[in-house]
């Protein structure tokens, strides 16, 4: 059960990134790091992305939650989050709302720190 937390990551390292019309979209390689940190009273492993504005988190080996992930990525007005998967969702819910609080620094911040751990 512990390989299903590298795999769901593994497999969002091909999101698509939002380009001009014509381009085509190129793959957002989503490896750097993991953090290891607590959401919700659960722990996630946090993964930053090479556009440095896209953070993955993705429930740990554990984690009630799991499978789940949760991608943040910066916008104008702030930060933007989704989610998806079938874990339990009284350990999702309460990691959701620890996440909705999340700042643009804050965000900004763990991507950097995530970047530490290639």
């Amino acid at each position: 059960m512990t390989i299903v937390t590298p795999l769901l990551a593994l497999a969002l390292l091909t999101l698509p990134i939002d380009q001009e019309h014509g381009a085509a979209p190129e793959p957002l390689q989503c490896t750097a790091g993991p953090i290891q940190r607590s959401f919700g009273g659960t722990e996630w492993l946090t993964y930053g992305c090479t556009d440095r504005q896209t953070l993955i988190v993705v429930s740990a080996p554990g984690n009630p939650a799991m499978p789940f992930v949760f991608i943040l990525s910066t916008t104008d007005g702030g930060v933007r989050i989704s989610g998806e998967g079938n874990g339990d969702q009284e350990a999702t819910a309460p990691a959701f709302e620890d996440l909705k609080k999340v700042s643009r620094e804050v965000l900004d911040q763990m991507i950097r720190e995530a970047e530490t751990r290639p």
